[in-house]
């Protein structure tokens, strides 16, 4: 929901978007340490990612 109101569009466009980033392989993998990082550090790393 974070990501949906960062970008002023509906969650379901946002959960697409989201599993389109490379910011979402990386969460899957415990080398990265995002697991670790706020939901806020994430959505940044996801609007940076697309930008």
């Amino acid at each position: 929901m974070m990501l949906a109101e960062a970008l002023q569009i509906d969650a379901e466009r946002a959960l697409d978007l989201f599993y389109s980033t490379k910011t979402c392989e990386q969460l899957a993998s415990p080398e990265y340490g995002l697991q670790q990082m706020s939901d806020q550090y994430i959505v940044d790393n996801i609007l940076e990612e697309i930008r």
